[in-house]
């Protein structure tokens, strides 16, 4: 289907095309496959954690203003499913702040200082991943469920779980103490309720063809730069211990 479709999609059908996509996007990363086969050496682990920094950082600011831009709407569960997933980020829920987690896994699980992962500059494949949620979050409430909600909160049915592959991978592989992956261990909780979340809001949403064309697109390039962010981790695997 194009961009445009032909008819207007019940929620199901909607749901059903993206996990498609997204599945048919799902190219293995070299770079990855190795991180979580333990085949890294410390320093590649090192470029990646503060590569990575720079796409967790920018992302709750864009859910906020994702949140922002919710139509007024009598059922009020969107405001709610929306503002529960930014209440998790932001450490209002059970765990601390994302951000500051992510800090924590870089700072005494890596080593890593602040400043080093501040100084840091991010492959452009990160830089536009961010970037693409970064625009559709801020363009308008459909195009944030689009490539935030359902691109990026999302899962796909029968595939194997990031935040669990990685998890296991820096406990087993790298040793880094579990106190320091509580940033990958909430994930594994989380992504779920997340991506369940955002196709209820899509069942509130998005009931014309043009407003599914607005979510569509929006899923659909931000599906392809997370792809960009993945394939670009590679160019990890040829830098030399300094």
């Amino acid at each position: 289907m194009g961009l445009v479709g032909e008819r207007v999609l019940s929620s199901q059908e909607f749901v059903e095309e993206c996990i498609e996509f997204k599945r048919e996007q799902e190219a293995s990363s070299n770079f990855l496959g190795e991180l979580i086969l333990g085949k890294l050496e410390r320093h590649q682990v090192v470029l990646f954690a503060k590569d990575f920094y720079h796409y967790i950082e920018p992302v709750i600011p864009s859910i906020a203003a994702w949140l922002a831009a919710t139509p007024t709407l009598p059922d009020r569960r969107v405001y709610k499913l929306i503002g529960r997933n930014l209440a998790g980020e932001m450490g209002y829920l059970q765990e601390a702040d994302h951000n500051e987690l992510y800090l924590k896994f870089c700072e005494q699980g890596l080593g890593i200082s602040r400043q080093e992962i501040l100084d840091f500059l991010p492959t452009p494949g990160t830089i536009g991943a961010a970037a693409c949620v970064g625009y559709y979050c801020r363009s308008s409430f459909l195009e944030g469920l689009g490539g935030f909600g359902l691109a990026v909160e999302m899962e796909v049915p029968g595939s194997a779980k990031a935040g669990q592959l990685l998890y296991d991978a820096f406990r087993k592989h790298y040793h880094i103490d579990p106190g320091a992956l509580e940033f990958w261990s909430i994930h594994i909780e989380a992504e779920p309720e997340h991506g369940a979340n955002a196709q209820a809001v899509l069942e509130l949403c998005g009931q014309t063809c043009e407003q599914q064309a607005l979510i569509r697109r929006a899923f659909r390039f931000s599906v392809l730069a997370h792809r960009g962010m993945r394939d670009g981790y590679d160019r990890f695997l040829d830098v030399p211990h300094a």
